[in-house]
């Protein structure tokens, strides 16, 4: 899937909110009822040889071990991660990405992107997750087709992160044709928000997001993918 340099990627919408943190438990929950957890989605762990990777948050997630870890963009001039700006309302760090440069046409190319918001966001977990995805499902439709795209966007639905409350949504866009030959006849995003709070009480969320190829050969298997969205928790050691 070939994409737009990130000079052209715009329109991020990322709140800076220090000091989030978990709940339910601890001193800062809510006296109101608290939002209880909703299944897991991973089965099993990750395979014993997969990358861990971690976000300031907290969160962790895992890639299979040739997947590059890291902002696909490299790092600025301080030698910081600037994070990756999706350009549908998310900057991520803790990225990772797979078969980079895949496609031989100009501009950063990859089979699959994967990141955590850089900073908490406001709002309730369940908006957050279903905003994300309509943002996408507008991407998709105006960037990647020649004649628009059918990308039906479902309802969140309750999962749980570590037994923290979360909203998953997971759509495909269909593209009617393709823009290109890098561009795949269909385009997964994933969304977790995970549920936080403010320091004075706000709702917030963590935003986890991966876009990734479907429909061709040289796609990464769907069963990767889903056991990368799955393998999404919490390790407060970090």
């Amino acid at each position: 899937m070939s994409r737009p340099s990130a000079a052209l990627l715009a329109g991020a919408l990322i709140a800076t909110l220090a000091g989030c943190t978990l709940w339910p438990g601890g001193r800062d929950e809510p006296d109101e009822p608290r939002e209880e957890p909703g299944p897991t989605l991973a089965s099993a762990p990750p395979p014993a040889d997969w990358q861990d990777v971690r976000s300031a948050t907290g969160l962790v997630y895992s890639v299979p071990p040739d997947w590059e870890v890291g902002d696909p963009f490299g790092v600025g001039e301080d030698g910081r991660d600037p994070g990756t700006d999706w350009g549908s309302g998310y900057v991520t760090t803790a990225n990772a990405i797979a078969d980079r440069d895949y496609c031989a046409i100009g501009g950063l190319s990859f089979r699959t992107l994967v990141g955590i918001s850089a900073t908490t966001l406001p709002g309730e977990a369940r908006e957050q997750a279903e905003s994300a995805s309509r943002a996408m499902a507008d991407s998709i439709d105006r960037r990647f087709t020649e004649a628009g795209a059918d990308v039906p966007v479902p309802e969140a639905h309750s999962i749980g992160v570590s037994g923290v409350p979360a909203w998953y949504v997971s759509l495909r866009g269909q593209v009617r044709p393709p823009r290109n030959t890098c561009t795949p006849p269909v385009i997964r995003f994933d969304t977790i928000a995970v549920s936080t709070r403010t320091p004075d009480g706000a709702p917030a969320s963590t935003v986890f997001v991966l876009m990734s190829d479907e429909g061709e050969p040289g796609v990464q298997p769907t069963e990767t993918i889903d056991a990368v969205v799955a393998s999404l928790r919490y390790d407060n050691s970090v």
